[in-house]
């Protein structure tokens, strides 16, 4: 009986290093079913020091009753009295009353000292009370967590330290035992395998995931289905403390070599195939949702000179007190305001009670649609804002944003402006009305859904970039260091489409460019290429003219100017980049499965 349970203990804990590791290699790990999995796989860690501490007392000839309940009521107790201190009283003391009156030079001395004294009062405390002494190191280091800086000094000092110690010690301690020679007897890879299935037995837990996303017209894919094998799959990810626990069961002769290796191949079975499973699925997922994206690009049809109309992309900014219930807050009101999910990313700004949350919503909003404005009019209404003289138009004009500017377009004076000009910005300026008081309407309603504290910024966002084939010659040629003056830039940009106009017709069409340049060895795609052709191409017969690649070019160029130009101002911190006005919004090419910090990777080209 011991033996088995042994042997079920050691397959019981999920490994956080591992089945993080894949999280964040497929770029979800701040998003909802990301932070679920982690949560999980810290409490499977918890009960896995509870188990072993408990193994401490099976191993005895005959142990009274009180002893078998001794480490749980230890345990439990131990992680509410010094657990809950970590997370209330404990780090401010630490910060405010001993920390706060050491001199700067000594401080972080003087955190390191408190830490290892801690440290040496919670280990044998743990040990002797029949906890497992690894729950010490896991209090001090929650009482360190939230003490302000403790976690950036901690691993800026002591990680190279770290990583070199559990290095070394954990290849003595475990590494040394792994049998290795036995691993060609049938007996030991037979049930081997055998307990590999009891791994795989865990999938069902993904079951338990509650739904975040419902699923959108025309995807090809469950959001539910995704997040529950996702999180199935990383409830199979094994290593550390399973290791850990076959040791301890071995050491104590609770089962012969045999066993323990049969034990070991399973983990390793599991260490290389889950997170190699786990990481290939995410891939295929976010194949998916990327192919779900780029079907629903208004570009397509404008690109075929069908409707210039694309639905409304915003991206919804929420800082809100960390709460009970919170996703499905966010679920419940997206489904009332209209909004369809596209992507979230979620982050916490802290580690205590008190901590705020961060959300980015990636949003459509099925209630309304925006014109498309190609490059000839996007230009026309950058020369209307430009011969405005008043100081809130010209900021308007720097921002480049419906909802970043002082006043909306509408108040811009029409007086001087060319006929086509004051049309192009009277008819941008109706639709940016209606942006401000759609975007007024989804702030105010999440602001009164989870109250005093929280704060909501909405903002315009453009997933479907129309520059990034520019970025990416720009990027691969090295423009900007090669060429000195813009029309050496310009002129650069030229000679390419000389290039890809092998015939001298004076026009190229897609699937010249496209090929051209992929043959050069660009990161591009046709998609993108398709949407830079909807951007460019007037007449919608599907080529471009030397005249318009020129005249898209220079506008290129100038938007790169303004937004270098904002990047040196020292106001940078409260400007957008081109939004809906000239659909340039460099903040909307976000690739929809990275973190959204990566704001260098795009979506669909």
């Amino acid at each position: 009986m011991k033996s088995a349970l042994a042997v079920g203990a050691s397959f019981s804990p999920t490994s956080l290093g591992v089945a993080g590791s894949a999280l964040k290699s497929g770029k979800i790990a701040d998003t909802p079913v990301g932070q679920l999995i982690v949560a999980a796989c810290v409490v499977d860690d918890i009960l896995a020091l509870i188990l072993l501490s408990i193994f401490q007392v099976l191993v005895k000839d005959s142990p009274s009753i009180i002893e078998y309940f001794l480490p749980i009521i230890s345990s439990v107790g131990f992680l509410i009295v010094l657990g809950g201190s970590a997370v209330t009283w404990m780090p401010k003391f630490i910060e405010n009353r001993i920390l706060a009156k050491v001199p700067e030079n000594y401080r972080d001395f003087t955190m390191f000292s408190i830490m290892a004294l801690m440290l040496s009062a919670y280990l044998p405390l743990m040990y002797y009370t029949k906890a497992s002494y690894l729950m010490g190191a896991f209090l001090t280091g929650c009482s360190f967590a939230l003490v302000d800086g403790a976690y950036k000094k901690f691993m800026h000092k002591m990680h190279d330290v770290m990583i070199w110690l559990l290095r070394v010690f954990f290849a003595a301690s475990i590494g040394f035992q792994v049998p290795v020679t036995l691993y060609s007897d049938p007996y030991v890879v037979g049930w081997g395998f055998i307990m590999y299935a009891c791994i795989i037995a865990k999938m069902p837990l993904g079951l338990y995931v509650p739904q975040f996303e419902d699923k959108r017209e025309g995807q090809t894919y469950n959001p539910l289905t995704r997040d529950r094998l996702i999180t199935g799959l990383s409830m199979t990810c094994r290593g550390e403390m399973s290791f850990i626990i076959a040791s301890f069961a071995l050491g104590e002769g609770l089962f012969p070599a045999k066993i323990y290796a049969a034990i070991t191949w399973a983990v390793l079975l599991s260490c290389i195939t889950s997170p190699f499973m786990l990481l290939n699925l995410i891939k295929y997922y976010n194949k998916k949702q990327r192919a779900y994206l780029a079907s629903t690009n208004p570009l397509k049809q404008m690109a075929k000179g069908g409707d210039s109309k694309s639905p409304l992309f915003l991206h919804v900014k929420v800082h809100s007190p960390a709460q009970w219930g919170l996703q499905e807050k966010f679920r419940d009101i997206l489904h009332e305001l209209d909004l369809e999910v596209v992507e979230r990313r979620t982050n916490r700004d802290g580690r205590g009670l008190d901590a705020t949350v961060s959300t980015d919503l990636y949003v459509r909003d099925k209630t309304m649609s925006i014109h498309l404005l190609k490059i000839k009019e996007q230009r026309k209404i950058k020369r209307a804002l430009k011969h405005d003289s008043s100081e809130e138009s010209a900021n308007l004009c720097m921002t480049g944003s419906f909802t970043g500017g002082t006043k909306s377009l509408s108040s811009v004076s029409l007086k001087s402006l060319e006929k086509d000009e004051q049309n192009a910005l009277e008819n941008a300026a109706k639709e940016d009305d209606e942006i401000i008081e759609r975007c007024s309407k989804i702030e105010k309603a999440i602001e009164a859904l989870f109250g005093e504290g929280t704060t909501v910024e909405v903002v315009v966002w453009n997933p479907f970039p129309w520059d990034k084939v520019l970025d990416e010659i720009s990027k691969f040629y090295n423009v900007e260091e090669s060429c000195y003056t813009l029309t050496e830039k310009i002129d650069f940009f030229m000679g390419i489409f000389d290039d890809i106009d092998t015939d001298g017709g004076g026009e190229i069409d897609r699937s010249e460019m496209f090929q051209a340049l992929e043959n050069t060895g660009l990161n591009i795609t046709e998609e993108g290429v398709m949407t830079l052709f909807a951007m460019i191409d007037e007449d919608g017969n599907g080529d471009i003219d030397k005249d318009e690649w020129r005249t898209t070019v220079e506008f290129y160029f100038e938007l790169k100017g303004e937004v270098n130009l904002r990047m040196a101002s020292p106001h940078y911190s409260r400007m957008e980049s081109m939004a809906s006005l000239t659909k340039f919004e460099k903040g909307g090419m976000i690739d929809q499965m990275t973190a959204v910090s990566e704001l260098d990777e795009e979506v669909m080209p």
